[in-house]
């Protein structure tokens, strides 16, 4: 070959490579498009046939926002669209947050994981059952507590152990309280005031909160019971950690990629948060046979299959649901919130047609992952 063609022989090949690479990427777009579209067409559907008025989604991949989309109205009797930037109720969404919050405080030495809570700060409400002495802010973060999720009378001041704290998972928004009066003990401050501090500000969740704010006013979603009817909007005077936050899909997003990409905690905190801490039961109301694949972590539920390994969340606020399910190693995650109480019905067509995979938490939580679908995406 004559060397002085040489070079002009390496052009063309660089031309056709990148064309070639061009075209790939096109083609690739082109199915994302695709697919997008069929996932808008679902939803709304889905939807419809809920009596979920609205829907806002925030969509992950190799930790980066692909996607965003508000879906029907805020009032189903008003003309207002939801758009990403509506403000939903995060339910017990909550519960992560405040959890990433309270590993910052492990970080800086100002909390000791398995140090017991009642050296910090006593609980008059369960003082006469020493048993609770031995509850750790591990114990309440992985839902190993032992109080009830709520006691039966919201406004008694007693509060009841249903077994020792540390033995099994039994989900519990009391012990959440606890820790956050613990929490305004050992910083001195109101548990709004820090979590704005430490979480709503260093993240850019400049549309979220734990108590009610009037800029919420201008874009928020309404709830509506399971006939698609409106109900009182709820408006959180005091932080609860719990469920008060209210917060939007893009905002709650921003946490995600906090968490995956290990923002505001170190890579061995967020080991440590998404490492199991408790085994799961098959179903939430039976803690009698364990799921082998199930497992909570410090503020996360966590789902292990042959094929990859989740963390998720649930909220229920009554006429309010969200999900959120996330993969770390691939830094891919979708969170949607809905104003209706149907919301959770068709979470695993979502997860189905976002993140795909199997996700044996919906078995958990007795969400309609139906027997096709799991199949299917089994033998995926």
């Amino acid at each position: 070959m004559n060397s002085s063609t040489q070079p002009l022989n390496r052009l063309y090949v660089w031309c056709f490579l990148n064309l070639l690479t061009v075209q790939l990427a096109s083609a690739q777009s082109a199915l994302t498009t695709a697919k997008l579209h069929r996932l808008d067409q679902r939803i709304t559907q889905l939807m419809d046939s809920a009596h979920v008025p609205g829907l806002s989604i925030a969509i992950i991949q190799s930790g980066k926002v692909v996607y965003t989309k508000g879906y029907g109205l805020t009032k189903a009797d008003s003309t207002q669209p939801v758009t990403p930037a509506t403000v939903f109720e995060a339910a017990s969404l909550t519960k992560p947050v405040f959890a990433y919050a309270v590993l910052q405080l492990v970080e800086e030495g100002k909390l000791d994981l398995d140090k017991p809570l009642y050296t910090y700060l006593p609980y008059s409400d369960v003082a006469d059952d020493e048993r609770y002495q031995q509850l750790t802010a591990r114990m309440v973060l992985s839902h190993r507590s032992g109080f009830p999720n709520w006691r039966n009378d919201r406004q008694s001041p007693h509060l009841s152990l249903l077994f020792p704290p540390g033995k099994r998972f039994s989900y519990s928004g009391e012990g959440f309280v606890y820790l956050q009066k613990v929490v305004e003990k050992i910083t001195n401050q109101p548990i709004n005031e820090l979590m704005e501090e430490r979480v709503l500000k260093p993240l850019g969740m400049t549309k979220s909160g734990f108590v009610w704010k009037p800029s919420f006013a201008a874009n928020v979603a309404q709830p509506h019971n399971e006939s698609g009817e409106t109900e009182p909007k709820y408006k959180p005077q005091q932080a609860n950690m719990a469920y008060s936050m209210h917060t939007t899909a893009s905002d709650y997003a921003r946490f995600i990629l906090a968490i995956v990409n290990n923002k505001g905690l170190k890579p061995a905190t967020v080991d440590q948060m998404l490492s199991p801490q408790s085994q799961l039961p098959k179903r939430f109301a039976d803690s009698t046979t364990l799921a082998p694949d199930l497992f909570w972590g410090l503020g996360f539920g966590l789902e292990r299959t042959p094929k990859a390994t989740y963390f998720w969340h649930w909220g229920d606020n009554g006429a309010f649901k969200c999900y959120v399910a996330a993969n770390r190693s691939r830094k891919d995650a979708v969170i949607y919130f809905a104003n209706g109480s149907n919301g959770l019905d068709f979470a695993d067509e979502i997860l189905t047609q976002t993140l795909g995979g199997y996700h044996p938490a919906f078995g958990f939580l007795g969400i309609n992952w139906r027997e096709e679908v799991r199949k299917r995406t089994q033998a995926k």
